[in-house]
């Protein structure tokens, strides 16, 4: 009998290109601005001149949440909380699919064909359910 293997999950999938990804560094970051800025103009004036300590705080966000993918409890109240905090800096609901398109970007520019089309759908689902969780917190009347 042949035995087959388990697709890896969404978690491991996403953590396993991250690895990667987050291995060249700040570039990471000053990348993902860059292509947010061409995706979505109008944010730029959201964030600071110089980007780079933003692209570190990007980048320690990232790793906290893909370090948190298997502990909802902890989480969910995590990045409701980002999310309240983002209304202060203008941020809309309108703007997390730009944010979500130039992660992926980011990602396909970083890692190249070793970020699959099965990577990309796994960072596909898990950044619609983490948007949808931090828009309804952010935005509950929307």
């Amino acid at each position: 009998m042949a035995e087959t293997l388990e697709e890896p999950s969404d978690d491991v999938r996403i953590r396993r290109s991250w690895a990667k990804a987050v291995a060249a560094g700040d570039l990471v970051g000053r990348l993902f601005y860059s292509n947010l800025f061409e995706i979505a103009p109008a944010t730029r004036p959201m964030f600071p001149e110089v980007i780079e300590d933003q692209a570190k705080k990007l980048l320690q966000t990232l790793n906290w949440i893909i370090d948190h993918l298997d502990d909802m409890e902890t989480l969910v109240p995590a990045a409701e909380s980002l999310a309240i905090r983002h209304i202060r800096y203008d941020v809309k609901a309108e703007h997390y699919p730009a944010v979500g398109e130039a992660l992926i970007a980011t990602l396909r520019q970083g890692l190249g064909p070793a970020f699959t089309s099965e990577d990309e759908a796994a960072w596909l689902r898990v950044y619609a359910q983490l948007s949808q969780v931090m828009t309804t917190a952010a935005y509950p009347t929307r």
